[in-house]
């Protein structure tokens, strides 16, 4: 699974730019037109008695919001903003104020104000306060898929696992985001912590809202690395009988056959792929390195004969491992096709048709 960089970018204007030079005589202005809104309304909060009303700190919320989307001096006013609207709910006792509240809450003001500063602190690598940011927009509106993702990938940059996993889980579960990478940390964060089960779970839970190639992988090899072959051999199959189709599926089918030593099985099903996928790479060169082992081993066979034994019946045996040999050549003919000059392929080639030369002597 390939790493996840954030290029993070969004949706409005100015925003705080730390260590940048003076601000353009426009947004100067702007900002001097909003903290003129702001600043009687920090005063009203601050009063012993306007200060204990609900309706005082809804205005004051909206005041930072509107300032924060609008000026970009303080890096923090969106965290005003939002507990500015918090002090409200909580002040708010007989709910005359809810809606409202609500409203402001979970709207697109509140969004986009938290949301910005947030990018705008990644931007400038404050990893913790971008984090602490981008928690918060889920919380304005839960079902966001942007919000729980950039959550989710900072706090596991952090190393913070209970915050990504809260992050991603609600990315997947809540918002129904269905990016691979989401999975993939949340399993490796299982496997960290020893949970394989788990680990496992959502690599499956991966496969089958993504169908993505590298979840697959991935969960081939945590059953192999966990020597759990047979429950992927009964996942495998099951997932096939769904989609009897699906190339990526025979083809790990297959190696956890190979794995097994199964070669028959495996030669059965990598052949299953070849007439979905003539060209797949990963199966034309599974089934020539079959050809080849299997020739390897009858050669083996040969070369611990005395001569008497090989006088009586070695000839014939080595034309088999020459067949076997011959066999495995336009496999690895057609991986050349796919990926022309591979490395692995050529070298193959060279000692594959050293060897028939020697057949054909």
């Amino acid at each position: 699974m390939k790493k996840v960089v954030l290029g993070l970018a969004f949706m409005t204007a100015s925003y705080f730019s730390i260590g940048q030079g003076v601000l353009d005589l426009a947004a100067d202005a702007q900002c001097e037109s909003q903290e003129n809104i702001l600043k009687p309304i920090i005063k009203s909060s601050e009063h012993p008695k306007r200060g204990i009303k609900a309706t005082t700190w809804v205005r004051l919320s909206e005041a930072y919001a509107n300032y924060t989307t609008a000026c970009g001096r303080d890096s923090t006013s969106a965290l005003k903003a939002w507990d500015a609207i918090n002090k409200a709910k909580e002040l708010d006792t007989d709910g005359k104020s809810s809606d409202e509240i609500e409203s402001i809450m979970h709207g697109e003001l509140m969004y986009s104000a938290i949301m910005n500063q947030g990018v705008a602190h990644y931007n400038v690598n404050n990893l913790e306060t971008a984090s602490k940011f981008f928690h918060i927009g889920y919380e304005v509106i839960p079902t966001d898929t942007l919000a729980t993702f950039y959550a989710g990938i900072v706090s596991n940059q952090l190393g913070d696992t209970e915050m990504a996993k809260k992050a991603f889980k609600q990315y997947i579960e809540v918002a129904g985001g269905k990016d691979p990478a989401s999975f993939y940390t949340l399993s490796q964060i299982a496997k960290s912590e020893d949970d394989v089960d788990t680990a496992i779970s959502w690599l499956k839970k991966g496969v089958a809202a993504t169908d993505d190639k590298d979840l697959r992988g991935e969960l081939v090899n945590t059953y192999i690395q966990n020597d759990r072959l047979d429950a992927a051999i009964s996942d495998l199959k099951a997932l096939i009988e769904t989609d009897p189709t699906n190339a990526n599926t025979l083809l790990n089918l297959g190696l956890l056959y190979d794995n097994q030593g199964k070669q028959d099985l495996a030669m059965e099903t990598y052949k299953k792929v070849l007439e979905i996928d003539p060209d797949n790479y990963d199966t034309n060169f599974s089934i020539a390195v079959l050809h080849f082992n299997e020739a390897v081993k009858i050669k083996k066979e040969v070369d611990a004969m005395d001569m008497k034994t090989y006088q009586a019946k070695g000839k014939e045996i080595e034309q088999l491992a020459c067949s076997k040999f011959a066999d495995a050549k336009p496999y690895f003919d057609k991986c050349l096709e796919v990926r022309p000059g591979e490395e692995e392929v050529v070298e193959n080639l060279k000692n594959l048709n050293r060897v028939l030369g020697q057949c054909n002597n």
